[in-house]
């Protein structure tokens, strides 16, 4: 098995929770020890998901990885993300600006992306 593809469901009280996220893991051959990599392939406006890529950023695929963590801890992880986004570890910039500035207008662009692209 070198690549996972699922969907997500957007979770409930956020501004995903109308979409549906198709995403890969791939898996090196050298997991557990080394992480996989996750991909969204939907679009998505997210500070720790790169708009342009879909490349995932999360501590727990990088620097917190741990060879006992399972395919299923990954995919809760990012679902988590989804939930508690964090916009000291941006890939996409200018969803962390809107996140720090406050105002909602971070949640809305992240609404109308996922009423747009992840019917």
């Amino acid at each position: 098995l070198t690549h996972l593809s699922t969907h997500l469901l957007g979770p409930s009280s956020t501004p995903y929770s109308s979409g549906i996220y198709h995403l890969t893991l791939t898996i090196p051959s050298t997991y557990p020890t080394s992480p996989p990599t996750a991909t969204f392939h939907t679009k998505i406006f997210h500070p720790n998901i790169c708009a342009r890529t879909g490349d995932v950023c999360v501590d727990t695929l990088k620097r917190d990885w741990n060879p006992r963590l399972t395919l299923r801890d990954v995919l809760i992880t990012i679902r988590c993300l989804l939930v508690w986004p964090n916009h000291e570890s941006a890939l996409n910039e200018e969803a962390a600006r809107l996140m720090a500035e406050g105002e909602g207008r971070f949640e809305e662009r992240a609404r109308v992306w996922a009423e747009v692209h992840a019917r």
